[in-house]
């Protein structure tokens, strides 16, 4: 366990001195009152020492059971078991949080000078104590936030706080509308923190299924939708986790917040998803337990963190094809997917592959495919050969006190075995990817309409001049239209990028997670050159286990068949379709949200994973591209997080654009 060499040594501590990390905030979830300052970390003097990367939540439930002073305390008794490392790490814990309390206290401060006996009292009991009702419980909810920094994954947020609005309820604390006033105004600190930035990684995850398989939906869960359908926010993004006992009231929520438009509302398969990290050795209890981590991951929640990789199955194709070299035509320069960001040059995550021979020499689709797969199992090794241990320096201590077993002794979280990291790797464009196969095997191999070197010449000119070839690529097989000639390709594909990737295990000696995900698809489209599937260099690819934008023609039933003969309960660290119906495919219908019911009914039913509808209006799209102004309020879908369209990049806008088309 690395420990940094400096600690937090304050010999004066003044009040000067912390109103220096205090941040122009509003204080109480229930006021709009601003107390000045500028915010830093308590833990700023080694913050570049420590790690957080913001895509796991806190151990809220330890901390909503300890308080800060309780860690605090903790902390203390381990300065005086241990001795070296050990005891200074302790010794950094303790500092934050004795730094935490007195912050805190500063807004206690504050709040007397305004007569605010209320925001007065819930303060310095926070000082003094664990939280010991609701009102507590989400003040410190939102204090934790604050003192974590950066914008982050928030969890299971119904599950944290339900225990103490269930024990106000039954008291008389507290009314249900009351309780609905004060989450109300915590989502709306949410929202302002997120500023409108769209990917920020503030994910809540609510309902779900215990380990033996009772419901865990709660009021809480049922208040925060309601309260998702009457807003307009794009923050916190919206997960909802499914099972077969899921009562139909949330399934109702559900599609009627899916049916905004907004893409803001994800649903998780309970049944799918606890039963695979339990084979991929998650104990039951913590397996019930998972949620979405910052964009539609699959993550345990206030267990550790999680950290990815990816490569992309579509450029192992190229390789496959140019015998380890690419083929693109020339370098791009894109945003990240906003109009405001700089703009980076687009590289390939294994931009040189393996050689695999000639294309022209390969006799069969035997063979082919035999050098495709050598191709990404090639991508994978070169990945996965430097071990998960990039952050060499331990996690920010403020986390990592809320983590299992760290103030039982356990040690640093990233060496902690009580913790369930979960580190995975990701592959990107497989229907685009299975597409190029199948257009090989039927028009070169099958019906030889094609020869491999008229297809190796119109792959080089990007399809220039070549529209009668280009069509034929256009019109072979396409994955999403439940045709098994594509599909059982994927399927394959999908099964052996699973297996070779259980071979390898992370730090702690648990395995490392696949998942068919690539949140950077308007980036793979500028990072492959033309592909045999018809699409030429910078033309749009599956996003996730989606089909390609305007390849899929035979509705939405028939994408949801395609993509759930894979088992994706495999690709455990998430495998998410986006659906995208046409809005106008709604209109006149008198309950539509019955549609979209029977549609995620259908997905889990067939042990789909992650499901996200898109309702798009492709006419609505283009005239927003030309006339911004007129739609300031558009929201879509991007990938794990939802955004302004008019703010997008123009390369993201004309992804989602082939997306409604598509639809």
């Amino acid at each position: 366990m690395k420990i940094p060499d400096i600690l937090i040594e304050r010999t004066q501590e003044d009040t000067n001195r912390y109103v220096g990390w205090l941040k122009t905030i509003d204080l109480s979830i229930d006021g709009n009152l601003r107390l000045a300052g500028s915010f830093q970390s308590p833990e700023y003097p080694v913050w570049p020492r420590f790690h957080d990367n913001f895509h796991y939540p806190l151990g809220m439930e330890r901390l909503l059971n300890l308080g800060f002073l309780g860690i605090k305390q903790m902390a203390w008794k381990n300065i005086a078991r241990f001795k070296g490392n050990e005891k200074r790490y302790f010794q950094l814990i303790h500092r934050v949080y004795l730094a935490v309390t007195r912050v805190v206290d500063l807004y206690a401060r504050a709040a007397q000078e305004i007569n605010r006996q209320d925001i007065y009292r819930i303060c310095r009991a926070l000082c003094q104590r664990a939280p010991a009702t609701f009102r507590e419980a989400c003040q410190l909810y939102w204090f934790a936030t604050l003192f974590r920094i950066g914008t982050a994954t928030i969890g299971r947020i119904d599950q944290h706080l339900y225990p103490f609005y269930q024990s106000d309820l039954e008291k008389g604390f507290i009314t249900r509308e009351e309780a609905r006033e004060l989450l109300a105004e915590l989502l709306y600190r949410f929202e302002r923190r997120g500023n409108g930035l769209g990917d920020t990684l503030q994910n809540i995850t609510l309902g779900g299924r215990n380990a033996s398989g009772e419901d865990e939906t709660n009021d809480l869960t049922y208040i925060i939708l309601e309260l998702s359908l009457e807003n307009k926010y794009i923050e916190p993004k919206v997960n909802v986790r499914l099972h077969e006992r899921t009562p139909e009231y949330l399934l109702e929520l559900v599609s009627r917040l899916q049916l905004k438009g907004t893409g803001i509302c994800t649903i998780f398969n309970d049944d799918a998803i606890i039963e695979s990290l339990v084979k991929y050795g998650r104990p039951a209890e913590i397996a019930a337990k998972y949620c979405a981590d910052g964009c539609s991951e699959i993550i345990l929640d206030g267990t550790g963190e999680t950290v990815f990789r990816y490569i992309d199955c579509l450029k192992a194709l190229e390789h496959t094809l140019f015998n380890g070299k690419e083929n693109i035509p020339s370098k791009k320069r894109l945003q990240y997917y906003a109009n405001t960001q700089d703009y980076i040059e687009i590289k390939s995550p294994v931009a040189k592959g393996k050689k695999t021979g000639d294309f022209l020499e390969m006799k069969t689709f035997e063979t082919f495919y035999r050098a495709y797969l050598s191709q990404l199992k090639y991508q994978i090794d070169i990945v996965l050969a430097t071990p998960y241990n990039s952050d060499e320096n331990p996690m920010r201590l403020f986390t990592a006190a809320t983590m299992p077993q760290v103030l039982d002794g356990g040690g640093e979280p990233y060496s902690n075995t009580a913790c369930y990291h979960t580190y995975g790797l990701f592959i990107g464009s497989l229907g685009t990817a299975v597409n190029g196969i199948a257009a090989v095997k039927s028009l070169v191999y099958e019906k030889k309409l094609v020869t491999k070197k008229a297809l190796i010449v119109a792959l080089h000119d990007n399809f220039e001049s070549q529209s009668i070839m280009k069509q034929l690529c256009k019109d072979a097989p396409k994955f999403g239209n439940d045709d098994d000639y594509v599909d059982k390709i994927a399927v394959d594909v999908a099964s052996k990028f699973a297996s070779w990737v259980n071979v390898y295990k992370d730090r702690t000696g648990k395995p490392i997670l696949p998942g068919l995900y690539n949140h950077l698809f308007h980036h793979a489209a500028y990072s492959v050159g033309a592909t045999p599937d018809g699409r030429k260099f910078g033309d749009p690819v599956g996003e996730h286990i989606s089909p390609t934008p305007g390849t899929a023609g035979k509705g939405p039933t028939s994408i949801i068949n395609s993509v759930c003969k894979i088992n994706t309960s495999e690709q455990i660290f998430g495998s998410t379709l986006h659906l995208n119906i046409p809005l106008v495919s709604l209109k006149g219908i008198e309950e539509p949200q019955n549609i979209l019911k029977h549609l995620v009914r259908v997905f889990c039913m067939k042990n789909g994973c992650v499901l996200n509808v898109n309702l798009l209006d492709s006419d609505k799209l283009l005239d927003a591209q030309k006339h911004p102004e007129k739609y300031k309020d558009l929201v879509v879908r991007v990938w794990g997080f939802s955004y302004y369209f008019t703010l997008l990049s123009k390369e993201m806008q004309d992804h989602v654009i082939a997306r409604s088309k598509s639809a």
